[in-house]
């Protein structure tokens, strides 16, 4: 039992030095000081040390990230994201665990790793980060406290998923923490974010608030890709896009290093794909073949689609997958053994690498350190199995794919390349329609369409929300778009602007008292709108706005007025009411054919009804130069075809919400402006006389007669 003296002069007494070694970077820390468990073979539970073998592509990574925290050059890197999309088990866990442990225990930054909740961040540190990294390192483990954290205030606390690092001079603070919730209380130097597609958009964005106070503010992202358009993907989309590019030793032999091959932004890479390399992912499934003899030839056949391996040029199969068959990776033209162990780093968009925005994709195919068999026997049983194949294409080629995705990259190139036209290229006499998705910025799509089987996207736009009434009118004089839908939240005021001015109300001074469910009621106004309250439904209608009110489906679309007080007057605007799914799945359908199990009857140019086999729906060609946009018009339409989908059952839900589908939405209004607009074209603002339909010998009065009796005619 220690006695007051003794705790008082434990108090005061500095602990003694840790015996540390001096670790200067990251790479020397995984070389040098961390260790791994062993998981099979005669050494499964043991711990040995880190090595690149057989993941040698990830050295270069580690390279980035030594250059972005100044390991050597003693200048860190401010503001940089490297976004790792990698597939299962490529590493990204112990390569995280350990930077984590660098970074606080030599560097004395702090570290965050969020995980898309507090369940999965309090099993890292059990079942990971005490067993694999904090027990393996002895210096370590003598500075560490698990479950200790210095707050905001400076303040020691107990926290879970917290590890406090201190030499007996310098402090920091490491946290594991779920993203389940906004983030508050800890600062952080690095922030990293583990698995991206499960983790709230929403709560994301809060992230780089942990980091106002850090001179680095260096943001990590890794994970799984498994949506277009979304999470993982969308961050490697909006980076450099580094692939892995392997060649045979023969290509190596003649290889011009000094023609491609650049070191710069801390590692070697280069920027074009030299002759003789390829991506092995997007090679797969030709890049594999199966030693027959036991000994890889050039007359080895190759594994196919189908799932079994034969021959180029001939139907035969020569073999088909044994588990203790040999497989290895080659040039699907020349037979030649690609060299996995020599990879190349080639960024798609190096733009990105001068805006610290590194990203790179590491898969299972072609890394030596995952055993080929395994992978050649998941291909076999994906190629007949779809939610097989999705496993497949998320965890071996690192490359997304989800059964709930209604669109993906080959649908919409199907539309490019079905439509065959470049972007602001449009048909003379062609009605048009437009949609607008409201909020701080403001996204604006025009849809041209020729026939239900023959429509086309021919403007899109991104508004800021001050200029959005100004930018819109003008694009719908432009564009000639016949009728516009808006949706009416969250910048109500502005929608309803827009609506008053394209159904040519903006002047009007005597609103007339409606009551919209009497179905006797015929209203006409000034600038040729009609209410027919006996259809409930507007006539020559230019601009409505879109309530999602309908929450059944088939509830059907509903037209009325959105009645509000403006200058102690009261006024309306068209309101359109649907159904949320039904809006979205509309425009989803449109890029769909038979061979997505989606089956319209159209009629033809010779009049007679057939199944559609193209997309109705078709986008413009890319071509250099091509504006911007135009991706986004991608990634939106992608990460907005996706669907909740229940693990228990697999039924597929609500389109997701919480990603950027701004556009998709935008599609959607339009498509509504299409359903309910018809075929109105924009004109000339006038008043003129119109025909009752319901009584063909009686005429709507003229504006003037309007305007006299009240605007209500019965």
């Amino acid at each position: 039992m220690r006695t007051a003296f003794g705790k008082l002069s434990a108090k005061i007494t500095p602990p003694p030095a840790v015996n540390a070694p001096r670790v200067t970077t990251f790479r020397q820390f995984l070389l040098e000081v961390a260790r791994v468990r062993v998981q099979s073979g005669a050494g499964a539970g043991t711990y040995v040390p880190y090595t690149f073998r057989g993941r040698a592509a990830l050295e270069e990574v580690v390279r980035l990230i030594d250059h972005v925290l100044g390991s050597e050059t003693g200048e860190p890197l401010k503001d940089a994201r490297l976004g790792l999309a990698g597939g299962a088990q490529f590493g990204k866990t112990t390569l995280e665990l350990n930077l984590a442990a660098y970074v606080a225990s030599c560097r004395f930054l702090n570290p965050i790793v969020f995980l898309p909740d507090d369940k999965l961040a309090d099993e890292i540190v059990d079942a990971k980060f005490r067993p694999d990294v904090l027990d393996q390192i002895p210096w370590l483990a003598e500075m560490t406290k698990v479950g200790r954290a210095v707050n905001e205030s400076g303040k020691a606390v107990n926290t879970k998923g917290a590890f406090l690092v201190t030499d007996g001079r310098r402090k920091a603070v490491g946290m594991f923490r779920g993203l389940q919730k906004p983030p508050t209380t800890f600062t952080a130097d690095i922030v990293i974010e583990d698995e991206k597609d499960d983790i709230k958009r929403a709560n994301s964005k809060f992230v780089s608030g942990r980091m106002t106070a850090s001179a680095l503010r260096f943001h990590l992202e890794v994970g799984t890709q498994r949506i277009h358009g979304a999470g993982q993907n969308l961050v490697w989309k909006n980076g450099s896009q580094g692939v892995v590019l392997l060649a045979s030793s023969s290509v190596w032999k003649t290889f011009d290093r000094a023609a491609y091959l650049r070191t710069a932004h801390g590692h070697t890479h280069v920027e074009s794909v030299p002759p003789g390399f390829l991506n092995p992912e997007e090679a797969w499934p030709q890049i594999c073949r199966c030693a027959v003899t036991g000994t890889p030839r050039p007359d080895d056949p190759k594994l196919g689609f189908e799932g079994d391996f034969r021959r180029e040029g001939s139907p035969e199969v020569v073999a088909t997958f044994e588990p203790g068959g040999r497989y290895y990776y080659a040039d699907p033209a020349t037979g030649e053994p690609l060299d996995c162990e020599r990879p190349l780093w080639h960024h798609r968009v190096p733009a990105m690498l001068a805006q610290r925005k590194y990203t790179v994709r590491f898969a299972q195919i072609g890394t030596p350190a995952i055993d080929l068999a395994q992978i050649v026997a998941h291909w076999t049983r994906a190629v007949g199995d779809n939610e097989e194949m999705v496993t497949f294409r998320c965890d071996r080629q690192a490359l997304p794919k989800s059964a709930a995705q209604a669109l993906t990259p080959e649908i919409l190139a199907r539309s490019r390349a079905a439509g065959g036209f470049y972007f602001g290229e449009g048909r003379a006499d062609v009605p048009r329609f437009a949609g607008l998705d409201m909020g701080d910025r403001c996204w604006y799509v025009c849809r041209e369409t020729a026939s239900a089987a023959d429509k086309r996207i021919v403007n899109a736009a991104q508004i800021a929300i001050g200029d959005v009434v100004g930018r819109v009118l003008g694009l719908c004089k432009a564009d000639r778009v016949g009728t516009l839908f808006i949706d009416e939240r969250p910048a109500v005021s502005e929608a309803r602007t827009l609506a008053l001015a394209l159904n040519g109300l903006g002047e009007l001074t005597a609103w007339p008292t409606i009551d919209w469910k009497n179905r006797d009621t015929y209203m006409a106004l000034p600038g040729g709108l009609v209410w027919d309250g006996r259809n409930q439904k507007w006539l020559n209608l230019r601009c409505a706005v879109v309530r999602f009110t309908k929450n059944q489906l088939g509830a059907g679309i509903e037209q009325g007025a959105a009645e509000f007080q403006e200058n102690g007057i009261t006024k309306f605007v068209p309101v359109v009411a649907c159904n949320r799914f039904e809006t979205i799945d509309r425009v989803v359908r449109e890029f769909l054919t038979p061979a997505e199990n989606v089956v319209e009857i159209v009629r033809g140019a010779d009049g007679r009804n057939a199944v559609r086999t193209d997309p109705a729906m078709r986008l413009p060609l890319k071509a250099a130069g091509a504006p911007r946009i135009l991706e986004a018009v991608e990634a939106h339409f992608l990460a907005g075809s996706q669907r909740v989908k229940d693990d228990k059952t697999n039924e597929l839900g609500e389109y997701i919400d919480g990603v950027d589908n701004h556009l998709l939405f935008a599609n959607g209004y339009s498509a509504l402006a299409e359903t309910i607009g018809g075929t109105a074209r924009a004109v000339p603002f006038n008043y003129e006389r119109i025909e009752r339909r319901e009584d063909r010998n009686r005429l709507v009065p003229t504006a003037g007669d309007y305007l006299a009796s009240g605007g209500i005619y019965l």
